[in-house]
């Protein structure tokens, strides 16, 4: 009798994290963890009745990087000889970019597809911050070091534009390459469906960039009635997660630990923001460290980067202790969507880096200073008095400006910081000169394509690419079973109803590794 066969339905909707999703309600979003829905779409690879995969994409948030992580396990069940289908509710450049790993994608005859080519924008608080009477003193050591300028200027400056430009053009190959290379069409054809884009569904078929039209229903009874026939296998029953059971009869294995630095960079511990992007604290990260290194069974430790940067303390402290634990076992750091200043710092201390073609990397340079809230306070009625008993006992105080020998007293610790532990810490990583890191450093941002290109990162590939890796590196047969064992930090009670804080997440004197964020569709 001929085994059944089945199709595994999978939905992204909300936002995909690296971390532990939030419990739903106390969430900022509907969220699915990242790993869970690599090792879902490997576990279907490898069930002997499970023969195509459906994606339905629903309003999904997702980074380009990870995007190109589920293209490889796509890339990987297309080559066991399994078939993928998308359906998009709603499609921009990102989700149909994500749709592009399935080999047919479909949407409802109402969607629009809106291929129309990838947008960067930023925007400029000056003169709102004039109007309010704050003035920002911040300093930045790099070129195109430009997290500042949101706030100093009032548009792009000529490097930032420059590099925005850079990254845009990279990230629009990539994307404009795997649609080319999915409808068999050149990379020009590509190009002019963009700058000719918005779609309706009709037109998306005609010009060949969908493959069909047909509600999720008619879809999924297509899979049913339609040759070769499957069924519907609910994800619930594959087995992805493992069971206690097993996890007690191999509880002997060899392990490898999974550590997490997904959000803002500061001192303390980790913590939630009501939901929103998490914030990653040293002493929880090195915590988890010393914890893998004192721990017998855990070989090789993997360290999961998604971080813009933040505080470089933080930064500096956590890229000791990966460095204590890679002279005892080895240390693999894989970049998700962003790696960038504070995030790329404490990279430098692993063994080897991985990243995706799409991942933001670098922004090797500093930020420093403090808002001054003179004016503001007086356009409100408030009133400062103030006893010092040291002449620069209140250069940290917002109520007042730096003075000029306080302005370059920071600049100088800046600089120290910039040449004496970024530049050489990354020289050292990547065994190039000074001279040489200098060129790829001031701040700029880089693709992981052009990263890889500037030695920035060891090698392409992702999650299990990075397991992979220091599964060889402890010294362990490829053919060897190990076990993932993920750190993660009990929810607290501050964690599910986040208070107000005393102190802000980045102080405003605190001396900053942080990159200029910007959105791009």
């Amino acid at each position: 009798m001929a085994r059944k066969q089945h199709y595994v339905k999978i939905t992204l909707q909300g936002e995909i994290v690296e971390d532990r999703p939030e419990l739903p309600f106390f969430a900022y979003r509907q969220q699915i963890g990242f790993p869970w829905l690599l090792k879902l779409i490997e576990t279907a690879r490898l069930h002997k009745s499970v023969q195509a995969v459906l994606l339905v994409l629903k309003n999904v948030a997702i980074g380009w990087g990870e995007i190109q992580e589920i293209h490889q396990e796509l890339d990987r069940f297309h080559a066991a000889g399994k078939r993928t289908l998308a359906y998009l509710e709603q499609a921009d450049n990102k989700s149909y970019y994500l749709a592009s790993g399935a080999q047919q994608v479909y949407v409802p005859p109402s969607a629009t597809l809106d291929l129309v080519g990838l947008r960067a924008e930023v925007f400029f608080l000056k003169n709102l911050l004039e109007y309010l009477g704050v003035e920002p003193q911040l300093f930045s050591l790099g070129e195109y070091k430009s997290a500042a300028e949101i706030f100093t200027r009032e548009n792009m400056s000529g490097p930032n534009r420059s590099m925005l430009d850079s990254i845009l053009t990279d990230l629009q190959q990539q994307l404009a390459t795997k649609v080319a290379a999915r409808r068999s069409v050149d990379i020009q054809q590509v190009q002019a469906w963009i700058d000719r884009g918005p779609y309706t569904a009709r037109q998306a078929l005609e010009n060949g960039l969908i493959d069909g039209i047909r509600y999720q229903d008619e879809l999924e009874n297509l899979l049913h009635e339609q040759p070769p026939k499957v069924s519907e296998l609910p994800a619930s029953r594959l087995r992805v997660r493992e069971g206690f059971l097993k996890r007690l009869f191999t509880i002997y294995r060899p392990q490898i630990g999974y550590v997490v630095a997904e959000g803002i960079l500061t001192t303390g511990e980790s913590r939630r923001r009501g939901g929103k992007r998490p914030i990653v604290g040293s002493e929880t990260l090195i915590r988890f460290l010393r914890d893998a290194r004192k721990r017998k069974r855990v070989k090789a430790v993997v360290i999961r980067v998604n971080s813009p940067g933040g505080s470089a303390l933080a930064s500096d402290l956590i890229w000791r202790e990966i460095r204590i634990t890679d002279q005892e076992k080895p240390v693999i750091v894989s970049f998700g969507d962003v790696a960038a200043s504070g995030g790329y710092y404490l990279a430098t201390a692993a063994r080897c880096i991985l990243g995706m073609p799409a991942t933001l990397t670098g922004s090797i340079g500093v930020i420093h200073g403090k808002f001054n809230l003179h004016g503001l306070l007086s356009k409100v009625g408030v009133t400062v008095d103030w006893l010092d008993k040291g002449k620069r006992a209140g250069y940290l105080s917002a109520t007042r400006a730096f003075s000029e020998e306080e302005a370059e007293i920071v600049q100088d610790q800046m600089r120290e910081f910039y040449e004496e532990l970024f530049l050489k810490k990354v020289a050292e990583s990547r065994k190039k000169s000074l001279a040489e890191i200098r060129k790829v450093a001031e701040g700029r941002v880089w693709t992981g394509s052009q990263a890889l290109s500037n030695k920035l990162l060891d090698q392409f590939g992702g999650v299990v690419e990075a397991l992979e890796m220091a599964q060889t590196e402890a010294g362990l047969p490829k053919e060897k079973k190990v076990r993932m064992v993920r750190y993660l930090k009990r929810r607290t009670l501050r964690d599910l109803f986040p208070l107000p804080s005393s102190a802000a997440l980045l102080d405003n004197h605190v001396l900053a590794l942080m990159a200029d964020e910007f959105d791009i569709r």
